[in-house]
């Protein structure tokens, strides 16, 4: 018996390295990919980085403690494709788990902050690989990421947001990181408590149905106010006559190199549920010859896919066997702490499966 079990061991180790590879093609999953590198060596050998599934989030649990979130030892990510919960354990003993950043979206690598605030360390959980940034020279009450995309640490800038709510008018800080200079751009002004995203150098920043206002990160200039899109009456499907009652949040967010506008409508004062929400989305149209913006109603993002946390997001765009269907809005409920997704087209909202309590995005890299 022993010696038919080593020869079918044997025979797995022995694929063709062609088969190997298209098998490794035909994963759906990173959860997938990692496994069948770690296999042995000679699959692992079989297939390059470059060859893994497309990628998309998995959800990282946090845990409440005093308002802050922190991590384990021993920290779980759920992936929505799979519907499985990997356990991967954190070594590194330079990781404090106290000092981990908020952001509700991470992308490949976790941030963490010194305790001065000024040096911001990023690991990489599937990799292991950690980095510090240089020190800033006055550093951030509490930090809040805002990221560009799928792996900025070493390929974009980086945009740090001070979210201290202690803070007398919300001003707070934000400092911009170029790779390129190895240098911070620190400046102060009205960016907590915001929606915002970066698009080509400039961050963008709005309260819920306020003037959006657009930022220089090199200079901290204010470079444009926009104002916001004008909101549809929505009193046949709440009841309500307040604006402010319907209105729970605004999203800012780049989709195929567009600037969107989402805003969420849901009566919570009214206890409804969050099944009970709808969506608008609006695409900023800028006449540069002329410096115009204006805001376009649309009803359908097309193979897109919008990811959103508490005030940040990202897009991607749809791939097949993925889990993840096109022209949704994935989000998380600041409330519940829940995952749901939001049909465009349909016009329906339901709860993801998720085995957390309290959750943020986080895209594998």
């Amino acid at each position: 018996m022993s010696d038919q079990k080593e020869e079918e061991e044997k025979g797995w180790s022995e694929l063709p390295s062609e088969l190997l590879y298209l098998i490794a093609k035909k994963l759906p999953d990173l959860v997938d990919f990692i496994r069948f590198c770690a296999v042995c060596s000679t699959w692992r050998s079989s297939v390059a980085l470059s060859d893994r599934p497309h990628q998309f989030p998995w959800l990282l649990e946090l845990l409440e403690r005093d308002r802050f979130s922190i991590l384990r030892r021993r920290q779980r990510f759920y992936s929505v494709s799979s519907g499985e919960t990997l356990i991967i354990p954190f070594k590194n003993k330079k990781l404090k788990l106290h000092s981990f950043i908020h952001g509700e979206i991470y992308s490949g690598y976790l941030p963490f902050a010194d305790d001065s605030g000024k040096v911001l360390s990023f690991f990489n959980p599937l990799t292991k690989d950690f980095f510090s940034l240089p020190s800033m020279q006055y550093g951030l009450g509490v930090h809040w990421m805002v990221w560009t995309g799928s792996d900025p640490i070493r390929k974009r800038c980086i945009v740090v947001v001070d979210r201290d709510p202690e803070r007398m008018g919300d001003l707070g800080g934000c400092a911009f990181y170029d790779p390129s200079s190895s240098k911070w751009v620190e400046t102060w002004g009205y960016f907590c408590n915001r929606e915002r995203c970066y698009w080509q150098g400039m961050l963008f920043c709005a309260c819920i149905n306020s003037n959006i206002e657009v930022f220089d990160v090199h200079s901290g200039k204010l470079l444009h106010r926009i104002p916001p899109p004008k909101i549809e009456w929505l009193q046949s499907r709440f009841n309500r006559n307040s604006i402010a009652q319907q209105l729970r949040k605004s999203y800012l967010v780049v989709s195929s190199g567009v600037i969107l506008r989402v805003l969420w409508f849901h009566d919570f004062w009214g206890k409804k549920p969050v099944e009970q929400s709808v969506f608008h989305i609006y695409r900023l149209n800028y006449e540069r010859a002329e410096d115009k913006f204006c805001w376009d109603r649309i009803d359908d993002i097309g193979d897109e896919i919008l990811f959103f946390g508490e005030m940040n997001g990202f897009s991607m765009t749809a791939k097949p066997s993925i889990g993840f269907k096109k022209g949704c809005i994935y989000f998380i409920d600041p409330k519940e702490n829940k995952p749901y997704m939001h049909d465009i087209l349909a016009g329906t909202v339901e709860r993801l499966p998720c085995p957390f309590e309290k959750c943020a995005w986080f895209l594998p890299s």
